[in-house]
């Protein structure tokens, strides 16, 4: 096989992760190919939407604040080296109906780290925040170190930066089939064959195609975002406006200040339907934003009915809504990306890290939250897959 065709390690899947991944091999010194079956940047998976949040005091379990303080870390790297913007720092409120334990978590995972934060009565948070309407029985938890991010910059500088440390970005590629012997992995495109040492999947949605031979418990939901248009704009501008995490009976409705968009970014993580990818509806429909506006007519007044732009995303689900970040069961020199049940984005360059580890260093230990054997599922993996 020629010297082209041949790489240190293979990326299946160019998205958030399977980009990460590749910048940190790149720093590693490590021949990276990168095969994406779309255009790099795209609105196909999970990362469509212009922003994703970035917190701290992380609600799901103290056990990721670790990995996302070191992502933010990355992140700041990131920016400084290139120069483009990727993170903006406007604070972020986690906020809870009574009954609801969104925000006494993120308070839990928060003193469990010694993390800054406020926790404000809802009159001390409407002061703060003119554009808040928050019943007196709601709890609240301000974090100064949370905001957002934004993803076609941040997957462009990634990707600019792994290329810079010598990756190479197929785009337009498709990964047929792939498989594993004692010394190397190899992948087949339509095209051409390619081989390396060592195979990183990170394919989002299609991870579960990819590694059909493992039955991950994972399933694809058809999630929508709204941008609704607000009375004054000026409330909900960054510098006067955090992101905004919510747990009450209309959902896990959260959102961002006005950037870039002309409307007020808002979206339910909770909920969607399981859709199948080569059949799903990719436009939202009127009332799909039902939730969101229940949510906003109780604690955000200036927002409206009226709908500046919408978007469909996916999450790849897994039951306990932890991510899998591990080496394949039967193939040790394979490491596993998938499963980032929408809550994954801004762990991205610490989770490359991670799968860059795994494939440089066998005996590399994952987190133990992260592990593919907590669901007891791997089956035998054969030499070959498609």
């Amino acid at each position: 096989m020629s010297e082209s065709r041949h790489f240190d390690v293979i990326v299946l899947g160019g998205g958030t992760m399977g980009t990460a991944a590749a910048w940190a091999l790149g720093k590693r010194g490590l021949k990276t190919l990168v095969l994406e079956q779309f255009q790099h940047i795209h609105d196909q998976g999970s990362h469509g939407g212009e922003t994703r949040v970035i917190r701290h005091a992380y609600a799901e379990s103290p056990e990721y604040v670790p990995l996302v303080r070191r992502a933010d870390q990355l992140w700041q790297e990131l920016e400084a080296a290139t120069g483009e913007r990727i993170l903006v720092r406007c604070g972020g409120l986690e906020l809870a109906a009574p009954g609801f334990t969104h925000a006494r978590a993120a308070r839990a995972s928060a003193d469990a780290h010694g993390l800054s934060y406020e926790w404000l009565t809802p009159d001390e948070a409407m002061a703060r925040w003119p554009a808040l309407q928050l019943p007196d029985d709601w709890d609240a938890l301000y974090s100064p170190d949370s905001g957002f991010l934004l993803t076609v910059p941040a997957l462009r500088a990634m990707a600019n930066a792994a290329r810079a440390l010598g990756a190479m970005v197929l785009e337009q590629t498709e990964a047929i089939a792939w498989g594993a012997e004692a010394d190397r992995v190899w992948v087949d495109t339509s095209l051409e064959r390619y081989e390396a040492a060592a195979l990183i999947v990170a394919a989002g949605a299609w991870s579960t195609r990819i590694l059909a031979e493992l039955d991950l418990p994972i399933r694809i939901l058809r999630k929508t975002l709204w941008w609704q248009e607000v009375t004054d704009s000026r409330p909900f501008e960054p510098d006067r406006f955090p992101v905004f995490i919510t747990d009450s009976p209309s959902g896990e409705i959260y959102g961002f200040p006005i950037y870039g968009v002309p409307g007020l970014k808002i979206a339910n993580h909770a909920g969607g339907d399981i859709v199948d990818l080569q059949t799903i509806d990719r436009s939202a429909k009127p009332g799909e934003n039902q939730d969101c506006l229940e949510l906003a007519a109780r604690v955000l007044p200036g927002v409206t009915a009226g709908v500046v732009k919408s978007a469909v995303c996916l999450y790849a689900m897994t039951p306990d809504t932890d991510f899998i970040v591990d080496c394949h069961p039967a193939v040790p020199q394979v490491a596993i990306g998938a499963g980032f049940s929408g809550h994954g984005f801004k762990f991205a360059p610490a989770i490359g890290e991670l799968l860059a580890g795994l494939v440089v260093d066998p005996v590399t230990e994952t987190i133990l939250r992260l592990r593919l054997s907590r669901f007891q599922r791997a089956g035998a993996a054969d030499s070959r897959h498609v």
